[in-house]
């Protein structure tokens, strides 16, 4: 994960002026627990909470689709996207509806506060949880997103599905996500087209058949039927099921 950096001000360097610096590694390892062991607790709760909800929820989704981004998406925007992506989905569990799980995570690298520390954390964990468990094979991303996670080595987490070299297709190339429409998002001053000028540029990829998720039949199968729904987006052919 990326490094964090604390900064003290004038006052606080005073106070701490005859501060022992740590020298062995153990008194580091302290050190470093003392100043963020609140961090570890939040995000060991956001692990919890994840994987509580995962389990809890009531409707099992037909897909997963995880979206990355440094802004906020507001949560009926959130909507709005889920309902445009059930529109190309079909209904893989036989329980008469179609629904598509929307996984938001928000990665604010410029933030410096506390608070956008921790949900920096906590949407690393949801990321990490998602692709450990190979719940979202069709993921949306922008390059401040990719270039966190990138730390991590993201090579050849996203590839081709469609026989050219293309790694992701931008939002705005993708005919179905055009039609995007705002049945739930209504902010003052906000136009469709405004919101698929920030959306048109997220890339939009398939990840790879790689991993231990991948030892299991079911989530090869998941994948075929993703890259299945990733051509549908980029045929506009909505699927012919009802929500």
């Amino acid at each position: 994960m990326a490094r964090e950096r604390y900064l003290l001000d004038d006052t606080e360097d005073t106070i701490h002026e005859n501060e022992i610096k740590p020298q062995t590694a153990a008194d580091k390892r302290k050190n470093w627990w003392d100043y963020h062991k609140v961090h570890v607790l939040l995000v060991a709760l956001a692990v919890v909470g994840y994987f509580i909800y995962s389990v809890t929820s009531k409707t099992e989704p037909d897909y997963t689709i995880t979206v990355m981004t440094q802004y906020t998406v507001p949560s009926d925007l959130q909507t709005d996207i889920q309902e445009l992506f059930e529109k190309y989905a079909d209904d893989r569990n036989g329980d008469g509806k179609t629904y598509v799980a929307m996984n938001f995570c928000r990665f604010n690298t410029s933030g410096t506060s506390e608070f956008e520390t921790s949900e920096l954390q906590a949407s690393f964990v949801k990321f990490a949880t998602d692709a450990s468990a190979g719940d979202s094979m069709i993921f949306a991303y922008d390059d401040a997103s990719y270039k966190y996670l990138d730390q991590d080595d993201l090579e050849g987490f996203f590839g081709p599905v469609d026989g050219t070299d293309n790694d992701y297709y931008l939002w705005k190339d993708i005919p179905a996500l055009n039609n995007l429409e705002l049945n739930h998002y209504n902010e003052e001053g906000t136009t469709k087209e405004s919101v698929l000028s920030v959306l048109g540029e997220l890339k939009v990829a398939v990840r790879t058949e790689d991993g231990a998720a991948f030892k299991k039949q079911e989530k090869i199968d998941y994948r075929n039927d993703s890259v299945k729904l990733y051509e549908r987006l980029l045929n506009d052919e909505p699927a012919n099921t009802e929500n």
